[in-house]
């Protein structure tokens, strides 16, 4: 490679490393072309370029005063303006020392070899302070409107949604229930007196979980402004006069009915189920006079 394509190859591993970053290859051969071109070696104009249009994506929605704006408009043509005259300076001073003349108000001026050693600042240089000032004009008009308009929303890693669960029906509830019991008491459900040849059903218990359901098919759908359905539970260690509560359900539909058992107090030996007929919000003593469905617990 000539000297210019070598030179070409630089800027380009320049805007690698500041995009990118560079693999071990890469930066052995940028460290190698800037032996080569020592200029370049602490030149950050890549650095600044990428720091202005990253700064150039901030959201302003508010308008500056137009004091400060005209304030960081002439600062920036006093920064231009200042640097394109050092150039000029710089260019005019290398034609009368490459060519060995001196201006012509000066004539007997001491004449004396003016050597410069470093080099005329590169295209990506001044490309580089271009952006740099552009940036720091952003980066007041942002400091701005942040401390003026401390309000103003910015969303940064919201809080994602936790995603609700779903609500389990009673069929899928007893499913788990009965997959994760090992004491499990199982008992069908039938008519007291026989009459509801329709009724069909089962209670499942268990004693350690302290949690059950009642599965019922063929109980009449009931008016739930007079009447209500309540669950008792017979239990070997209470006195019979007074079963353990079980809960009040209703009959809404037609076909089987899956109700979850709500026992008030532990239940410990159960030997009965039954379900009675009560007033709206159920009773705490049932006089027993309306049972419709009867579970016996076999020994």
């Amino acid at each position: 490679m000539n000297i210019e394509e070598r030179k070409e190859r630089l800027f380009e591993l320049l805007a690698d490393q500041t995009l990118f970053g560079l693999n071990e290859q890469e930066s052995s051969e940028l460290n190698e072309l800037q032996i080569e071109f020592p200029e370049f070696k602490n030149d950050n104009s890549f650095e600044k370029a990428a720091l202005a249009i990253s700064l150039g994506n901030l959201n302003t929605n508010n308008a500056m005063p137009q004091n400060l704006q005209a304030q960081i408009l002439a600062d920036a043509d006093k920064f231009f303006e200042s640097n394109v005259e050092v150039a000029e300076n710089t260019v005019e001073q290398e034609k009368y020392v490459s060519s060995g003349a001196l201006p012509t108000e000066t004539p007997n001026a001491d004449i004396r070899t003016i050597t410069y050693d470093s080099p005329k600042p590169s295209f990506m240089q001044w490309l580089g302070w271009g952006f740099a000032a552009l940036a720091c004009i952003a980066l007041v008009a942002n400091i701005w409107l942040t401390r003026v308009n401390p309000n103003t929303d910015v969303v940064t890693n919201p809080t994602p949604t936790a995603t609700p669960k779903k609500e389990l029906t009673p069929a899928e509830k007893k499913q788990q229930f009965l997959a994760s019991v090992n004491d499990l008491i199982k008992t069908s459900v039938a008519s007291p007196d026989e009459k509801n040849k329709e009724l069909t059903g089962e209670i499942a218990w268990s004693n350690t979980k302290q949690e059950g359901y009642v599965t019922v098919k063929g109980l009449p759908k009931n008016d739930k402004n007079k009447e209500t359905y309540q669950l008792w539970i017979f239990d070997e260690t209470q006195d019979e006069a007074t079963p353990i509560d079980g809960g009040i359900f209703d009959i809404d539909e037609n076909g089987e009915v899956i109700i979850p058992i709500n026992a008030k107090i532990d239940v410990k030996k159960p030997k009965m189920f039954a379900v009675t007929v009560e007033k709206p919000g159920g009773t705490v003593v049932s006089k027993r006079d309306k049972i419709v469905a009867l579970a016996k617990v076999e020994a």
